[in-house]
């Protein structure tokens, strides 16, 4: 046996007889799980996890149980291996240990390990750690809401001036337009508009959204034709309710918190003949006003609507209707202009049932 051949065996032997390093362990996981080969990829994975020094092995495995990859799924010894982390000094793996804890807790992987306290309770260490998008998660824990003006508040008088109404909320409306993916290519199915009701909540009409499709929108706030990545808002639908032609949308990627209403005026308290203004993207013109009266209260197969003389054309469906304190009465949803102008808005009272129940 020549020299090379003798220390090749040699390294063989002490290799075996000691277990690879730390780094040589993860590195031939990394490259197993490149190869495909995901029970190889976790046993290396967690020989180098046993190591203080490879947090990004830990974290692999907690990945592997929770998916199941190369293991048995476990969610509690996914727990273990994040919670070693989450405690460890390092902020980089203890924040993303931090997330995926609370994302654990949510329920994202189980009823059985869900816990609400738990999960605000990561989410907040983990945005204390400088994760942006831990505070949109902390924040969609907790169900959504609006605030109905008290009882004792009186609305009379002339109210605000439209312009005043429509500075203070014109940004609290978006447009929304609808895609579908075609091949490579996305191509619009519908548009609309939809409340901004929380940071990262918002309501538009089940109708714009019931052939399926992606919600998107565009926030620039420079007001020229120049979209910035930053300006894109991809929603994800996440209830529905087609008696009342209500959808909820969240914001579904880290972006930054919308700008929002939500003080609401009940149905009881809105008046025939009092003045308000809609906002919606009418024709797809994006945050368009218009004014007009409270023309009826009505009922509609059980959900309260108020009817009214603002118009609501085709892309103002989800916008919203404020009356001249700039309070939110409803969620315009359809206009009739054929032989008059007879418009509608979903009551915000119908809103708040919706918001209201489990889920």
């Amino acid at each position: 046996m020549d020299k090379t051949l003798t220390l090749f065996a040699l390294g063989a032997l002490l290799l075996a007889g000691c277990g690879l390093s730390g780094d040589a362990e993860y590195q031939a996981g990394y490259a197993a799980r490149l190869a495909g080969d995901d029970d190889k990829a976790f046993a290396h994975y967690l020989d180098a996890a046993r190591n203080d020094d490879y947090p990004e092995a830990r974290f692999e495995v907690a990945e592997m149980y929770l998916e199941g990859r190369g293991t048995r799924q476990d969610t509690g010894q996914a727990i273990s291996w994040l919670t070693q982390l989450a405690n460890a000094d390092d902020p980089q793996w203890s924040r993303l240990a931090h997330r995926q804890l609370g994302l654990i807790y949510r329920g994202d992987y189980g009823e059985e390990y869900r816990n609400r306290r738990k999960a605000a309770e990561h989410f907040r260490r983990c945005a204390g750690l400088g994760d942006a998008d831990c505070d949109r998660l902390l924040a969609l824990l907790s169900p959504p809401s609006l605030q109905v003006v008290a009882a004792g508040n009186e609305r009379g008088g002339a109210g605000l001036p439209g312009v005043n109404i429509y500075a203070r909320h014109a940004a609290n409306v978006y447009k929304i337009v609808v895609y579908e993916q075609l091949g490579a290519d996305l191509a619009p199915i519908s548009v609309g508009s939809a409340i901004a009701i929380e940071p990262y909540r918002a309501i538009t009409s089940y109708h714009l959204l019931q052939a399926g499709g992606v919600p998107v929108s565009i926030d620039s706030r420079t007001g020229n034709d120049a979209v910035q990545e930053a300006d894109v808002r991809v929603w994800q639908v996440t209830r529905v309710d087609p008696r009342r032609d209500l959808a909820l949308l969240t914001l579904a990627e880290p972006v930054r918190p919308l700008n929002f209403t939500n003080t609401m005026a009940s149905f009881d308290r809105v008046r025939v003949g009092e003045r308000v203004f809609a906002i919606g993207a009418p024709a797809g013109l994006d945050k368009t006003l218009t004014e007009g009266i409270v023309s009826a209260l009505r009922t509609e197969n059980g959900v309260r609507v108020i009817q009214t003389t603002a118009p609501i054309t085709y892309g103002s469906s989800g916008g919203a209707l404020f009356d001249a304190e700039g309070n939110l009465l409803g969620m315009t949803i359809k206009g009739v202009q054929a032989g008059g102008n007879f418009n509608f808005a979903l009551s915000m009272d119908e809103v708040q049932a919706f918001l209201a129940e489990p889920e």
